[in-house]
């Protein structure tokens, strides 16, 4: 039976990780919006669980092997620091983000329309800021129970709001 040196199997591992290293390298710096953030997740999932090894007191590695595992764990963390540090979101990752907001505001307006519209024997109320306000507005205003909504809910100047304090 064949048993590689252990400087074999321990050179494959540094090698797995220092393939896998580098395709995340190559996903965060795609600009074809072919990537997805999902696909980065996935390939710090493998990397981390390759560099993991390197805690694993139970494999014998030799301590030069986890002390470059260790560093390569170490320039991959660097790498995604800088990449999140560096790379502001682009305008069409904000529209989308600040559409689907309002979107979400305004279908939980819109479920409680009823109970707003009996406020005062529901004693359902909402009140938002002018620029939560003004987003739902750029972004849902043209849709039909926008108006309807616009009466029911009571729009504010957040420095008002926040002067009022909390009255829960």
């Amino acid at each position: 039976m064949f048993t590689p040196k252990s400087s074999d199997w321990e050179a494959s591992i540094v090698a797995a990780i220092t393939e896998e290293l580098g395709q995340l390298e190559y996903l965060m710096k795609d600009k074809s919006d072919l990537t997805e953030k999902n696909d980065i997740h996935a390939q710090v999932s493998r990397l981390c669980g390759l560099t993991d090894l390197a805690h694993n007191e139970a494999i014998p590695f030799a301590e030069s092997t986890r002390l470059q595992i260790r560093e390569l764990n170490d320039l991959a963390m660097r790498m995604i620091r800088t990449t999140l540090d560096s790379t502001p979101p682009s305008d069409e990752h904000v529209e989308s983000m600040e559409r689907e907001a309002a979107q979400a505001l305004f279908d939980a307006i819109t479920l409680n329309i009823p109970h707003l519209a009996q406020a005062e024997t529901s004693k359902y109320a909402i009140a938002l800021s002018m620029n939560a306000f003004d987003l739902m507005r750029t972004h849902m205003g043209d849709h039909p129970d926008f108006e309807m909504m616009e009466r029911l809910v009571l729009v504010q100047d957040y420095r008002v709001m926040k002067l009022a304090g909390d009255n829960r």
